[in-house]
């Protein structure tokens, strides 16, 4: 897949220093000037970053002078930012819009941060419509209108009222600073949460968000994943300080697959999640519902219900999340969730291991002498030489 980033390029420009005392003209910190970064904003981010992921992607320049964003940043502090703006005239582009074969790509985005870039939205939208089959994603700062025949924009949650995008019949993606991210794609409707974490600069953010979801697009993969990796992005950008460069580990976490009863946790239990979360970045459980075990096991069994079961396992700090699934086996939620490897005990061999065909298979030794069974058995035996 190709990419093209069409919008307004801001540079963004750091001034980073250091301060011992406060100017005697005003109650203002005397920076000492350690060093400059220049890195580029806006359409220019988002470029850089697909491209950083690896993504084919072009980016649509026009010859102008750009907007310049200087951010004074003291001893880690951000201290004030001073705006140097500079516009265009929309019409001046329409000429390298028509210049532009669009069959070449499978997605434009359309970058708007109201430099002058997007005052011709609709025409660019039009062109790209009626002369190719590449789908449009707009990152919007001004009405929804504007943007009529887009495929998708992502509005935050004031410009989705500020611009109307309530009204918004195509495709949606709402981000809300922090909170949850909902979304309606294909018909589809989608609430991703978002990890809350220590924020050190929310520049660039939602370049990061965007050229997170279109990097997940151009892998093919299903809505749901892409936008948990567009927050990923998004989240992962806002811990660092000035504009970021996202990379394929930042958003391909590598999530490792177990499942199982986990009736009675034991050793053995505990050794298997242990070593399972070290192979990979997230660690998901499969837990089978009570009604599962039962036709698994027997009906004496579960001996402590799935609640209790669920909560033992969210205790254990090597496991990021426990789902309960009602099937036998956990076919259908492995399809689902797209798992990078599954682990299981060593008395398994891999052909019995479900779900095999759908991702690599890691095997951990067993640890002798420790089972569920056993520890059942044993109990029962106990109780038996005491009658």
């Amino acid at each position: 897949m190709k990419i093209i980033v069409i919008g307004d390029i801001i540079i963004d420009k750091y001034i980073y220093g250091t301060s011992t005392r406060l100017s005697p003209e005003a109650p203002v910190p005397v920076v000492n000037q350690e060093s400059v970064v220049e890195t580029y904003g806006g359409a220019g981010l988002v470029y850089n970053n697909l491209a950083n992921l690896n993504v084919k992607v072009d980016l649509l320049e026009y010859p102008h002078a750009k907007s310049i964003k200087t951010r004074i940043m003291c001893d880690g502090h951000y201290v004030t930012r001073v705006d140097d703006d500079k516009f265009i005239e929309g019409e001046d582009i329409i000429g390298l819009i028509k210049d532009t074969d669009f069959t070449q790509y499978d997605y434009a985005i359309l970058s708007d941060y109201n430099k002058g870039m997007m005052n011709v939205a609709n025409q660019i939208i039009d062109h790209i419509n009626n002369t190719s089959k590449c789908k449009i994603i707009v990152d919007p700062k001004r009405q929804a209108d504007d943007f009529k025949g887009a495929w998708l924009v992502k509005p935050n949650n004031s410009e989705f009222g500020q611009f109307n995008f309530n009204r918004w019949l195509g495709n949606i993606i709402t981000t809300n600073a922090g909170n949850d991210v909902v979304a309606v794609i294909d018909n589809q409707k989608f609430n991703i949460p978002v990890d809350t974490v220590e924020v050190s600069d929310v520049t660039g953010a939602g370049d990061c968000f965007i050229a997170g979801f279109v990097y997940a697009l151009t892998k093919g993969y299903d809505y749901q994943r892409c936008l948990e990796i567009a927050v990923r992005g998004s989240t992962e950008s806002v811990k660092h300080s000035g504009t970021y460069l996202l990379t394929e580990r930042d958003l391909n976490k590598k999530i490792i697959f177990t499942n199982g009863c986990f009736d009675i946790l034991h050793k053995g239990h505990l050794t298997l999640l242990k070593e399972a979360r070290t192979l990979g970045d997230r660690l998901i459980v499969g837990l089978n519902s009570d009604a599962s075990v039962s036709r698994l096991k027997g009906k004496t069994r579960p001996i402590n219900d799935v609640n209790v079961r669920q909560e033992q396992l969210e205790l254990i700090p090597y496991v990021d999340e426990v789902i309960i699934f009602e099937e036998d086996t956990p076919y259908e939620l492995i399809q689902s969730l797209k798992p990078d490897l599954i682990v299981k005990g060593g008395d398994y061999t891999v052909p019995e291991i479900v779900g095999h065909d759908l991702a690599p298979v890691h095997i951990i030794p067993t640890v002798e002498g420790h089972s569920t069974t056993d520890i059942i058995e044993a109990n029962n035996e106990n109780i038996n030489n005491r009658t």
